[in-house]
């Protein structure tokens, strides 16, 4: 299930009472029980769950067979664990999710895990070791977002990860951990030349204009104005507007259109990004929102 597929699944369930949903998880039809976990994640991202409700919940997480419904069902769980102290019924679930054989479910667990531990570095950094790029692309936007993450991780992942959605948020945090700025722009640079997927390329130029230094101009300059994507293009002129405090008018990309830059799932191309939590918007954490989780969508 895409980012877009499960934003628009929220708000299916018929009821906000939390008691009948929580009935409704008992329900013999996936949909009843998959919008039932949907309708929780809603309540718990305003506010509480009723320990009832968690302990059932819990169970849909980890023995539902119905990959979306565990997914959701950690999502859920996920937001009612945040701020809570102690290791409830909820971490315990959240903990089993991260081992589950679905990929979804076991990035959904990483930003669920983010909420309910936001401490725990360790388990964290365990999942960028993941075989799925949605699970390690939510790791990556995790560890950004609870402060873990570094310039040496956040490098390592931009030259080595296989999975785009991972450099791509690699390079858009990169600009927050660039302790070596100058270092930071040469590694974001030759992303900008040499990365062949054109979304990892427009954080790279994002993230190049905010670090603004002659260097990070001169490889928005050669290399950004010049790509072959208009969607690089566009962020390119943006981020050269940034670096020099000008507005993006003034900035000559002989571009026409003023879509957004980056561009949306349609300019993604090959095993794009999209996945579980749907990336770094990542997320309350979690919802990694934008990239990430639902609940990371929300907090970016």
């Amino acid at each position: 299930m895409t980012e877009y597929a499960n934003r628009s699944a929220r708000g299916r369930a018929r009821t906000d009472d939390e008691a009948q949903l929580r009935e409704q998880l008992l329900s013999a039809l996936e949909r009843e029980r998959r919008d039932a976990a949907l309708g929780l994640v809603d309540i718990a991202d305003g506010g509480s769950l009723q320990p009832s409700t968690v302990a059932r919940l819990a169970g849909r997480a980890t023995d539902d067979d119905a990959a979306d419904v565990r997914q959701f069902a950690v999502e859920a769980l996920g937001l009612a664990a945040q701020g809570a102290d102690g290791e409830g019924a909820a971490e315990t679930a959240i903990r089993t999710a991260l081992d589950d054989d679905e990929d979804w479910v076991r990035a959904e667990a990483v930003v669920a895990a983010s909420r309910a531990a936001p401490d725990d570095e360790a388990t964290l950094r365990e999942a960028l070791n993941d075989e799925s790029g949605y699970v390690r692309r939510n790791a990556v936007v995790a560890l950004s977002k609870t402060g873990a993450a570094s310039q040496e991780l956040l490098t390592e992942r931009i030259k080595s990860d296989r999975h785009p959605a991972v450099r791509e948020y690699a390079a858009d945090f990169l600009r927050e951990y660039a302790a070596d700025t100058a270092e930071a722009v040469r590694i974001l640079a030759a992303v900008l030349a040499r990365e062949p997927e054109a979304f990892v390329r427009a954080k790279a130029a994002a993230s190049l204009g905010d670090l603004g230094t002659d260097r990070a101009e001169e490889a928005l300059e050669r290399h950004g104005l010049n790509d072959r994507s208009d969607d690089v293009r566009r962020s390119a002129k943006r981020a050269l507007a940034t670096a020099r405090g000008v507005d993006p008018k003034q900035i000559d990309a002989g571009l026409d259109d003023p879509g957004a830059p980056g561009g949306g799932p349609g300019s993604r191309t090959g095993d794009g990004p999209d996945g579980p939590g749907g990336g770094p918007g990542g997320p309350g954490m979690a919802g990694v929102t934008d990239g990430l989780t639902q609940g990371q969508r929300e907090n970016r």
